[in-house]
């Protein structure tokens, strides 16, 4: 039996280190660029940058968003999502008053939403303090760091009373 194959009953819900290093070689060769290059331009170590497109090294989901800029890409491209995806039309309004007080359903997850958006709100100028808006791309890269389905976290974050609206204009 191939030990290096996943039962059927196991689907992941995102790309493997294997297919976003993939993703992230053919985008720099692309370009170009060698590791070095990349590596000079993007002020990240050469050997950092091999063990992220071999595979061999778990990329943080901030380090994701900078490798997509870096190379020119969205991150959506880096994830494997449909190369006809564009930006989404789906806005969602997050409550930050209400994320940041104690979760005792699931503090661990709060933390990453409040870590995340606070990484939002430092790119942004048009923050208010109270709210923020957020894109559908955005709620993906949250999933995504948060190792659980787009739809599974917004339920939650409706059920935590942490989404204010959400508008989808079609």
């Amino acid at each position: 039996m191939d030990t290096n194959t996943q039962p059927d009953a196991f689907t992941r819900p995102f790309p493997s280190n294997f297919e976003i290093g993939r993703r992230m070689r053919a985008a720099r060769k692309k370009r170009g660029w060698t590791i070095a290059e990349m590596a000079e331009i993007g002020k990240i170590k050469a050997v950092v940058i091999g063990s992220y497109e071999r595979g061999s090294r778990n990329m943080p989901i901030s380090r994701l968003g900078e490798i997509a800029r870096i190379l020119g890409v969205d991150v959506d491209y880096l994830l494997g999502q449909s190369p006809t995806r564009q930006e989404s039309a789906l806005v969602l309004t997050l409550d930050l008053r209400a994320i940041s007080r104690t979760s005792f359903t699931n503090p661990a997850r709060l933390a990453l939403v409040v870590t995340y958006c606070a990484g939002i709100v430092k790119k942004r100028s048009d923050w208010n303090g109270e709210v923020l808006s957020i894109r559908e791309s955005d709620l993906l890269n949250l999933s995504f760091a948060m190792g659980i389905e787009q739809a599974d976290l917004l339920q939650w974050l409706t059920a935590e009373n942490y989404l204010l609206t959400e508008i989808n204009h079609s």
